[in-house]
């Protein structure tokens, strides 16, 4: 047998095609439980991809469309043209686009659709596109995340972000995305968003000083501010800025200095 052949029927079964029939009863339970599976595997794939069955509510404003299981304020309008307005500040940002972004307000909900968060505040899935918020106010403009600290900030700066994320996919292509080195592909996206969770003075003074900070949110401030850097100190374009992603000692060292030889505006 060839090895194309061999390849295609190893396929085949790994999907459940071509297998050969169970002779035994305890055979018969495992092929019956193998098709339990993946029947919830691509039921669980098609509500990834088409979350809309869970949210019977929606608003679109700018090509954003905020869904919810719970009527939306009419805030929602406002809250969508602050987060566009964000993001129509970066070179990325292009007319025709359109965005999805789901509100979980239930942590279990949030977790079947992101199994693995950490803490997070949102997530933004490639492909599809589809943004989850953990929980959000839009009334008040909040958004928090599952985290004991530093748990909150802006839903419009939430949004910017998660919306930026998409931006950088369709400007690279998910490759080089997902090859992006961390301080650029989540730093973009907040300098987008002109925020972070951590504490503002808090994180300059932190970095300023050279404290390491045991924190996701201030990793993030950090990512936030060595962008902001390369951006508005040095006048770089996000494709300049991509070509120093593996450079992030340096970056990091040159940020620091230019936040030690001026004095930052609140």
């Amino acid at each position: 047998m060839s090895r194309a052949k061999t390849t295609g029927l190893f396929v085949a079964r790994l999907f459940g095609f071509r297998r050969a029939k169970p002779t035994t009863q305890l055979g018969k339970y495992v092929r019956n439980a193998n098709r339990a599976l993946r029947i919830v595997a691509w039921l669980y794939v098609a509500l990834l991809i088409f979350p809309q069955v869970l949210f019977a509510y929606n608003v679109n404003a700018k090509g954003v469309t905020v869904y919810s299981r719970a009527p939306l304020p009419r805030e929602t309008t406002t809250r969508i043209e602050e987060a566009m307005d964000l993001v129509s500040q970066s070179e990325l940002a292009g007319p025709g686009r359109t965005e999805r972004i789901f509100l979980c307000n239930n942590p279990w909900l949030y977790r079947l659709f992101y199994p693995i968060q950490k803490e997070s505040l949102a997530i933004c899935y490639p492909i599809t596109g589809n943004i989850f918020v953990a929980e959000a106010d839009l009334v008040h403009n909040v958004a928090r995340s599952p985290a004991p600290v530093n748990n909150k900030r802006a839903f419009s700066s939430t949004a910017a972000h998660e919306i930026t994320h998409d931006l950088i996919r369709h400007h690279l292509g998910v490759i080089r995305d997902v090859r992006l080195a961390k301080w650029v592909r989540e730093g973009y996206p907040d300098y987008v968003a002109r925020e972070s969770s951590f504490p503002e003075e808090e994180g300059v003074r932190n970095l300023r000083e050279g404290n390491e900070v045991s924190s996701g949110s201030f990793q993030y401030f950090v990512y936030r501010e060595m962008v902001r850097h390369l951006a508005e100190d040095r006048h770089l374009s996000f494709d300049e800025i991509e070509k120093r992603s593996g450079d992030s000692v340096a970056v990091k060292a040159e940020t620091v200095a230019a936040l030690k030889g001026k004095v930052r505006q609140p």
